[in-house]
């Protein structure tokens, strides 16, 4: 039923991009499925009355009739196919934007709940499929269907004895090719969803190809994706082989019914009961009443693997986005940036408790610190920032405005967040650092300058303009932590938030440049993740979580002088001066 559905559902996008296309291509349709009728006829004419009577003039004008429809049903057919090509990418490009900008709205649930390969063989193959089921395929359906009847006609016409035998051949060939079809069908499927595994472990294993060579974990991956692939080469074989047997018998059996049409048509003819154009005739048409009909049940073969693959791209489609977007929510012309938590729990998958009750307060032009051990929930909390999710119990507010009520889109343009792993695109330093928006070039070579990355781009061979490879891989650590930093400070976004920002920094370059962009964060909500303590000397308030709780706050003396888990933390991370100094 939901296939049905969703099978609906595309066709409604088919027909919504190409009304005027669909009408004129099945109009240029039916005119070649009526010339390829007429043609058999003429072979007729020029057998039985040309060529017997011999009249050359009658022969001419049937071979320039029949050469002209011949040119004109090829002009037509190169049109169709353009037109058909010109309509399934349409629908492709809007099904897979569609398909794209819906996934960049789920929340991170559903991103935690499924592996990358398989929505990157959705995204490429499922999307592939249902590109070849286009508009052409339900024409061909209506096209076959009004040509198998029109030539039953003239075969009942012709030669309706003969035509019954043929039938019952051709009712055998269609049923090994229905048996075969689904059996075919159903192994691909198979194969389509073994190779989205494939894919991940390949996407996986491309992605973190460095560390897996230093990790030596090549072994692992090789061992683990030959055992998959040695199980989808194996099913690949089984279905070539079943493939081959089915053309096979259907070529067998196509040949039977080609043989006997000559062989009882030649007795019919040495009898005076047939003529030889009548045989000729007979022939093509029986042709364009088999194939019609192969090609429905082909074409019914194919719509049931085109609908595993739509239904799986309408399945992440009707994915229900959790985190609602009211394109009518507010936006504040006069955002300050202020953040409050306010008894705040939150959990994953409905798992423990990440956040428990939590209390925060972020304000602006001041400095906020959160640190913790792994795993206390400090990252998790940025998420919240961003509406990556949304809180189970209690409620964020922003200049006292509960989230939930922001316009989503209005909300996160006013937040940046710096990650420790940064993400680059193949593109330019210059691209990535303004993420292709108009921005100064002197603004961003300034940045640069704060940031203590200028020296480095303009000794590049192409300087700004240099490529960085996929995910950056042609720069170093802390050259990518040094490009997300000036990347946020040029969004001027008005909460910032470095997450681990400088990790790959040493201590002396990140008190450089955070003294160097002080002035740059000042009218800003500024929020600093570490475990880093040295880094956050300076921070007007520091929370430190523990279990998903506040268990300590105050500036950096203070915690100190309290000799609780900062203290604990400090001495772990020997911070001797610092200790010292308190004792």
């Amino acid at each position: 039923m939901n296939n049905k559905k969703n099978i609906r559902r595309f066709i409604k996008i088919l027909l919504k991009y190409n009304k005027i296309e669909l009408c004129l291509s099945f109009f240029i349709m039916l005119i070649v499925s009526i010339l390829g009728l007429i043609q058999p006829q003429l072979i007729k004419m020029i057998l039985d009355d040309a060529i017997i009577d011999s009249n050359i003039q009658l022969l001419i004008k049937l071979v320039v009739i029949y050469g002209t429809i011949s040119i004109l049903s090829s002009l037509l057919n190169v049109i169709l196919q353009y037109m058909y090509s010109k309509m399934k990418k349409r629908v492709y490009i809007s099904l897979k934007i569609k398909l794209l900008k819906h996934i960049s709205k789920l929340s991170g649930d559903y991103f935690i709940n499924i592996k990358t390969g398989n929505i990157l063989s959705m995204v490429e193959n499922d999307i592939y499929t249902i590109e070849n089921f286009g508009v052409d395929i339900l024409f061909s359906i209506i096209v076959d269907v009004f040509t198998a009847i029109m030539s039953l006609f003239f075969l009942i016409k012709m030669q309706s004895s003969l035509l019954v035998l043929v039938i019952v051949l051709q009712l055998l060939l269609m049923f090994s090719q229905s048996k075969f079809n689904k059996i075919i069908s159903r192994k691909t499927l198979e194969i389509r969803n073994d190779a989205g595994n494939i894919s991940n472990i390949i996407e996986e294993y491309i992605s973190n190809i460095m560390n897996v060579v230093v990790t030596k974990s090549l072994f692992k991956f090789f061992k683990n994706y030959l055992k998959k692939e040695k199980n989808i080469i194996t099913k690949f074989i089984k279905l070539d082989v079943i493939i081959s047997v089915n053309a096979a018998i259907g070529n067998s059996l196509g040949k039977l019914i080609t043989i006997f049409i000559y062989g009882y048509g030649g007795y019919k003819i040495i009898n005076r009961q047939m003529t030889f154009g009548e045989l000729i005739s007979f022939q093509q048409y029986i042709g364009m009443f088999i194939g019609p009909c192969l090609r429905i049940i082909r074409t019914n073969t194919m719509i049931q693997r085109s609908a595993a693959s739509i239904n799986r791209v309408f399945n992440v489609i009707d994915e229900p986005i959790s985190i609602k977007q009211d394109n009518k929510g507010y936006r504040c012309n006069n955002f300050k940036g202020n953040i409050s938590f306010y008894d705040v729990s939150f959990s994953y998958n409905n798992d423990k408790k990440v956040l428990d009750k939590i209390n925060l307060t972020f304000e602006n032009g001041k400095v906020t610190a959160l640190v913790g051990s792994s795993g206390c929930g400090k990252s998790t909390i940025t998420k919240l920032i961003y509406r990556l999710w949304d809180v189970d119990e209690g409620n964020i507010t922003i200049d006292d405005v509960s989230i939930t009520k922001y316009n989503l889109k209005h909300i996160r343009s006013k937040i940046s967040i710096v990650m420790q792993d940064l993400l680059l695109f193949d593109d330019t330093i210059l691209n990535n650092l303004t993420l292709n928006k108009n921005i100064d070039r002197n603004f961003v070579e300034q940045i640069c300058k704060e940031v203590d990355i200028y020296d480095f781009i303009v000794n590049l061979s192409q300087g700004f303009d240099t490529i960085v490879g996929e995910k950056g891989v042609k720069l170093s650590g802390g050259q990518k932590q040094r490009i997300g930093i000036a990347r946020a400070i040029l969004s001027d976004s008005k909460i910032l938030i470095f997450d681990e920002s400088t990790s790959a920094l040493d201590s002396l370059s990140q008190k450089y440049i955070f003294e160097n962009i002080d002035k740059y964060l000042q009218d800003k909500t500024v929020v600093k993740v570490t475990h880093r303590l040295s880094s956050i000397k300076d921070a007007d308030i520091i929370y430190v979580i523990d279990k998903g709780k506040v268990v300590e706050e105050g500036n950096f003396e203070e915690l100190l002088e309290k000799r609780g888990c900062f203290y604990s933390f400090m001495k772990e991370q020997n911070v001797e001066a610092d200790i010292n100094s308190i004792a």
